[in-house]
């Protein structure tokens, strides 16, 4: 095995990462560390902090900015449209690429928003929960609450339980109600699960403000309430409704209570571009969207009272597509964009250009590019050389398999016989750390000389002991998790995250994501996002223009001794390959048959 080889010669991987690197540190390391010098009077200059103000935020808020992120000298496109939306008395979808800072204008936003005060006759002001922030991971919520501190002067840095709070499993559910009593958060960022837990607690709604609350934003939207497909089945439905999301049991909870500002009477319209060439027509339309007459376990939309405020509610995601439009306008009829009704209480801002007809690789940002390894099983014959560094079967996608490489003309045009037979890939159980994927995962790592790697591994694998793994392979591993906080390190470092805690995630200078194994695809939606954690806006301090990134998936083949063969990995990497408009790149493999240097 390359591990023995590897612990007998240690002196390999670091000669090959020695020689990748040189170009790589040209390519990224120079470029992102020479913005640090933010010393200069010019990084904290006025028209940066009149940019935010113009959008609406507090001037205090513009300057604890400038002065606590100095790097953030611009609003980016995305967060030019959202904080004027939420500062607006309406309610909010965004969709916008993953990485162009909506969770943080979010959360700009809510902070610049009035204070919730409650004046009782002979008693001094006492302070409410304004909004709710709800997000589908502890690790999001710790962002946030990350955000919040830079953004609270020193001076005032002990009050930050009466700005905000998090409420998130980890801490005691009653150490939390007590913080909750003493100190009325303005804003609360929490996990569903949570924050139904405080709710089902005696008096849990007015602890929460749930009649009084001003904002209800969710981040990662569909992460949240989990939806069915565009025409979902009978069945689908059903599972949906009978094993709901927390989130969704959350929303739900809240609507029965509240009104918003664009709710009411549900349209199957709503969700349906027309310039979608997959519309149908009407009487189509009438027959597979009669969700709402589907949905009666849900609360109706609650009619607006004269007199009393309505919910604003906040939806944003990466992908905030057809779907979750038509659940929220024509099944629920909580959220109703795009109707003339609603025109001036619902605000619909897509960022990527998807509804209005753009293709479908304007999902990603186009400053990322896309590989795949293929790793198979060493055959049974096969002996170790003196003269390689020992490795499993590494195959690059692209070379091994052009007819499934998004060339459709191409592959249309090629007769059924000559396309090589599909065999199940060669996968462990899983909850097995797969040591084929990890020794590939450090070849590549070394390979591309990557300064900042993050690695998605499958949600079953212990982070621990892949930590561990990868360590016995030379690799430096930094674990992000509920006990592992973000921690800043010098390159090269790969940082190590679970693949379903990587929603919203932000990690800074990343240049490379690695997706290992399968598990860790998911579908076309969850690659999209976690896709997104690199190439991110910011990660060159100083600028609002997206650096260049790799996303490199690594997955098992079959037995080696078959060539001809394409595994079902490879043939379900093609089809969301083709479904997201996305061209794979060729992996330089050639270190493989680089003979190891001497000692």
């Amino acid at each position: 095995m390359w591990i023995g080889h590897l612990k007998g010669a240690a002196h390999n991987l670091p000669r090959l990462w020695c020689r990748a690197t040189t170009l790589a540190t040209r390519r990224y390391i120079s470029s992102s560390y020479a913005v640090y010098d933010t010393h200069t009077d010019s990084n904290v200059a006025t028209p940066p902090t009149n940019a935010f103000q113009r959008l609406g935020l507090a001037p205090n808020l513009c300057t604890q900015l400038a002065q606590a992120l100095p790097h953030v000298t611009q609003p980016t496109s995305t967060q030019q449209a959202l904080i004027p939306a939420v500062l607006s008395p309406t309610d909010v979808i965004l969709r916008a690429h993953t990485g162009s800072g909506k969770s943080f204008a979010l959360l700009l936003a809510l902070l610049s928003k009035p204070r919730l005060l409650f004046r009782h006759e002979g008693q001094a002001p006492r302070a409410g929960i304004s909004a709710w922030i709800v997000v589908p991971s502890n690790e999001l919520a710790d962002q946030y609450m990350t955000w919040a501190r830079s953004l609270i002067p020193p001076q005032i840095a002990t009050t930050l339980d009466a700005v905000i709070q998090s409420a998130v499993r980890g801490e005691d559910l009653d150490t939390q109600i007590a913080k909750f009593q003493a100190t009325p958060p303005h804003i609360v960022v929490g996990t569903p699960t949570r924050l139904l837990e405080l709710l089902n607690k005696p008096h849990g709604e007015t602890l929460l403000g749930v009649n009084t609350l001003r904002t209800l934003a969710m981040d990662e939207t569909d992460a949240l309430l989990q939806l069915p497909g565009r025409f979902p089945s009978e069945k689908q439905v059903w599972r949906h409704l009978t094993h709901r999301a927390p989130g969704l049991d959350l929303l739900d909870r809240v609507m029965r209570r509240r009104a918003t500002h664009s709710g009411g009477e549900p349209s199957i319209t709503i969700g349906l571009e027309r310039s979608d060439p997959r519309r149908p027509n009407e009487q189509i339309r009438r027959t597979q969207y009669r969700g709402a007459e589907r949905e009666k376990k849900l609360a109706k939309p609650r009619p607006r009272i004269p007199g009393t405020v309505p919910l604003q509610l906040v939806c944003t995601s990466a992908t905030a597509n057809s779907v979750l439009r038509h659940f929220l306008g024509a099944r629920t009829g909580w959220l109703r964009t795009n109707l003339k009704e609603t025109k001036a209480t619902a605000t619909y801002l897509d960022q990527t250009g998807l509804s209005q007809g753009a293709s479908a690789s304007a999902a990603l940002p186009q400053e990322i590019s896309h590989a795949c390894l293929v790793v198979d099983t060493p055959a049974q014959s096969a002996t170790p050389s003196s003269q390689t560094l020992q490795l499993p079967p590494i195959r690059d996608y692209v070379a091994c398999n052009r007819h499934f490489a998004t060339q459709k003309d191409q592959e249309s045009s090629r007769a059924d016989a000559e396309r090589p037979s599909v065999v199940q890939s060669d996968m462990l159980e899983d909850h097995t750390i797969d040591p084929l994927l990890l020794e590939t995962l450090a070849f590549a790592f070394a390979a591309d000389g990557v300064p900042h790697g993050l690695a998605l591994i499958p949600a079953r694998w212990s982070l621990r002991k892949t930590q561990a793994a990868l360590e016995a392979l030379g690799v430096p591993v930094e674990p992000v998790g509920p006990n592992h906080p973000i921690a800043e390190r010098q390159p090269p470092v790969l940082y190590l995250l679970q693949s379903t805690s990587a929603r919203g995630l932000d990690l800074p200078l990343l240049t490379h994501v690695f997706i290992v194994g399968m598990q860790s695809v998911g579908d076309a939606v969850h690659y999209t996002h976690v896709a997104g954690r690199v190439s991110r806006i910011g990660s060159q301090l100083g600028s609002i223009q997206r650096p260049s990134g790799k996303v490199v998936t690594i997955v098992r083949g079959h037995d080696s001794s078959n060539p001809s063969a394409v595994s079902s990995a490879e043939q379900r990497i093609g089809t969301l390959y083709r479904r997201l408009g996305v061209k794979p790149s060729e992996f330089d493999l050639s270190l493989l048959h680089t003979p190891p240097s001497e000692p």
